[in-house]
């Protein structure tokens, strides 16, 4: 690479320029991730990382500084909703969609609504299953995989899968 870019410049600021080339490609990605954000859901202040995956973005409702992380999948077969000052970190799975195993295979599909209420904090690597709610200021700890509801001001850990009230 540096030999290429020598020969390219002709012996010059080799640094200085591949600097400038990753810098500008650095801001033209934000720039295409602010644009995708405004154009899914216009009129809110949504941060929305360019690797996160959105399908159906028709069936989700967002509140206001909502903030999505690197790599998150969000899939809206029914509807979601992300209360105001809603954080999910790098690598969140959100997704409505499930299967009724009582049925015979092919499975039917199955869709329930998620809802995030306001303040919640989603750490790495979260999963959140069809047909959750999770109350107001929670705290889902990374690496956890919500199947039932969570009370507010609660926090959520999978080391045993257990609500804890943090605060009185």
């Amino acid at each position: 690479m540096k030999s290429l870019a020598r020969k390219i410049l002709g012996g010059g600021p080799v640094r200085a320029v591949t600097l400038f080339i990753c810098g500008l490609l650095y801001n033209v990605g934000r720039l295409a991730s602010y644009c995708r954000a405004r154009a899914l859901f216009p009129g809110s202040d949504l941060v929305c990382h360019w690797s996160s995956e959105i399908k159906c973005p028709q069936n989700i409702t967002l509140g206001k500084r909502v903030i999505i992380g690197s790599q998150c999948t969000i899939g809206a077969v029914a509807p979601v909703y992300l209360g105001d000052d809603v954080l999910l970190s790098k690598n969140v799975f959100i997704d409505t969609g499930t299967a009724d195993i009582s049925t015979p295979v092919p499975y039917a599909k199955l869709s329930k609504p998620i809802r995030i209420e306001d303040g919640v904090w989603i750490g790495a690597g979260a999963m959140i299953m069809a047909g959750v709610t999770i109350g107001r200021n929670s705290i889902v700890a990374a690496g956890t995989i919500v199947r039932k509801s969570v009370p507010a001001d609660s926090f959520v850990t999978s080391e045993r899968p257990r609500v804890q009230p943090f605060r009185a």
